[in-house]
């Protein structure tokens, strides 16, 4: 085995393109890679005759990356304070995850106490390394304080039921994408709600699923350590001590300072079995895992690539039409998927479909996705308790579960599944290094990409079924410490080729979106070459 390092890879790079002028990644492309190696915020140079072409037909993602970027959208920039959920300085949710032109997008803010704030509107891509671009900003508003927070039933559901405060019309002319309102009061303190804006007149080439039932999964708001929750966790009641808690203006209890997160006991039992999505997002707005669905966003638009942007609730609601582009493509941690979502990717692949994922323990759990009497949507997972619902698609568990025999194992429709969660880090081992996926990378069978394997891992499953597939490759064959597990557990990259004739590729590590687009520390140069690859061959 040889360790790829960035300088190794680039010589490499440099003596495959020259030989190879037909490699999508060829001396064209090299500019970008370089880039890359060198330069924090990379460059927004592909390659140039795609570029081209790309012009030519009018992909907007090109011109719109070419405009000024801002990086005041994060939460700590010009001395910002990113808020707590112990003290909910402001707060804020929308009423959709997901708006077309000429929709309108209402968010619901609180403030502890009364102030003023205003919002900024970014747009998230490349620009030039700055990751957003400033595209409105409101009139100064007066924050108010709204009702507290409530935790439901059965299922232990948070909801806040707010008064609505600002509302945005979506123009014509913003660009499909990932969007983030950030909010910031009149002393620093800032939150942020993601959404997406789709393009519903547009077929792109790629359409790119943001993982907004993920986000909600995880969201345990109020992180207060008494009333949060999310599918995972909620609070011991015997970890709040009443004697260091007072009364806020609301009635509702807040601790008198900010307890610190460690002083907190989160508890399996005391989760939530149904999640609204009528609340804000913990902490500072930012979900779960939106660094992924970040990485990947700035790498495709550096790339140029042709897309457009929706999320998997639109999947689930049939508000987009897979088949309409050539290849699907899942930027991040997708793990939270509905009967409907999985019927309608299932399909589209039968039908020719190529689709990729980026992340790993996509489609892991089945949950049942409903609107509450308010009209938001709410997603239900018992996870490892009986669900009460007689569901005529199965319960809401592991899909592996979901059906006898392993009928509706991940593993059927991406080629891989969950393996186990990554203990520190783990180098990916190379495998297949003469197929056209790791072409001009100058890799060989065995070497090691570093510290690739992350976050959580999947891999090719033995007496699991495999896809209905002509071709089917492991790209990848590693090992890696999980968590809970006495012995190495299999990581593998895979690829196959369905009976409809599309690809379905499976990275199988979270470390792949961040080695596309997560900055100089993260970025890997022979991942970027050969995702470059394959995008290639989805939209050939």
């Amino acid at each position: 085995m040889r360790e790829v390092t960035r300088r190794g890879l680039l010589r490499g790079v440099g003596r495959a393109a020259a030989a190879t002028a037909g490699v999508a990644a060829g001396a064209a492309g090299l500019g970008s890679l370089a880039g890359c190696a060198g330069d924090s915020e990379g460059t927004r140079d592909g390659p140039a005759t795609a570029r081209a072409a790309d012009v030519r037909t009018g992909n907007p993602i090109i011109r719109e990356n070419g405009q000024a970027g801002s990086r005041a959208w994060m939460s700590n920039h010009g001395g910002a304070t990113p808020v707590t959920d112990a003290l909910s300085q402001i707060k804020a949710f929308a009423d959709t995850t997901s708006v077309t032109h000429g929709q309108r997008i209402t968010f619901y803010v609180a403030t502890a106490a009364p102030k003023s704030y205003s919002v900024a509107v970014f747009r998230m891509g490349h620009y030039n390394g700055a990751g957003g671009r400033l595209l409105t900003t409101s009139p100064t508003q007066r924050g108010i304080q709204q009702s507290a927070t409530q935790v439901d039933g059965p299922t232990a559901t948070v909801r806040t039921e707010w008064e609505p405060s600002w509302s945005l019309e979506i123009p014509q002319d913003w660009v499909s994408g990932l969007y983030l309102a950030s909010f910031t009061t009149e002393h620093g303190e800032r939150t942020a709600v993601p959404f997406a804006v789709r393009d519903d007149s547009r077929a792109s080439t790629f359409l790119v699923i943001l993982p907004f039932n993920t986000y909600q999964a995880y969201n345990q708001y109020p992180f207060d350590g008494v009333l949060g929750r999310s599918l995972y966790y909620g609070f011991l009641p015997s970890a709040s001590d009443p004697a260091a808690r007072a009364k806020a203006p609301d009635g509702h209890a807040y601790p008198a300072e900010p307890v610190p997160h460690e002083s907190y006991v989160r508890h399996y039992p005391h989760r939530s079995r149904a999640v609204s999505f009528q609340r804000p997002y913990q902490h500072d707005g930012m979900p779960a895992e939106f660094a992924l669905d970040q990485a990947f966003v700035s790498w495709a638009e550096r790339e140029g690539l042709d897309v457009t942007y929706a999320t998997n609730l639109d999947l689930h609601e049939g508000r987009v039409v897979p088949t309409r582009h050539q290849a699907m493509l899942f930027s991040g941690h997708d793990e939270y998927w509905s009967f409907e979502m999985r019927q309608t990717v299932e399909q589209a692949v039968a039908r020719g479909l190529s689709l990729a994922t980026f992340a790993a323990n996509d489609c892991y759990w089945k949950v049942r996705i409903d609107r509450d009497p308010t009209g938001f949507p709410l997603m239900t997972c018992y996870k490892t308790d009986p669900d009460p619902v007689v569901d005529p698609t199965g319960p809401s568990t592991f899909w592996r579960r979901a059906a006898a025999n392993s009928a509706r194992a991940e593993q059927r429709l991406l080629g891989g599944q969950y393996t186990g969660a990554v203990v520190g880090s783990s180098p990916l081992v190379v495998s297949e290094s003469a197929h056209w996926f790791w072409q001009g990378t100058d890799l060989s069978d065995g070497d090691l990409i570093p510290e690739l394997i992350s976050g959580e891992a999947d891999g090719h499953q033995k007496g699991v079924p495999l896809p209905a597939a002509s071709q089917y490759l492991t790209l990848s064959d590693s090992q890696f410490r999980a968590a809970g597990r006495n012995r190495p557990q299999q990581q593998n990259t895979t690829l196959y080729r369905s009976t409809g004739g599309g690809w379905v590729f499976n990275a199988g590590t979270f470390g792949w979106a961040l080695a596309l687009g997560g900055g100089a520390a993260l970025e890997k140069p022979q991942v970027q070459l050969a995702t470059r690859n394959l995008v290639t061959r989805l939209k050939a």
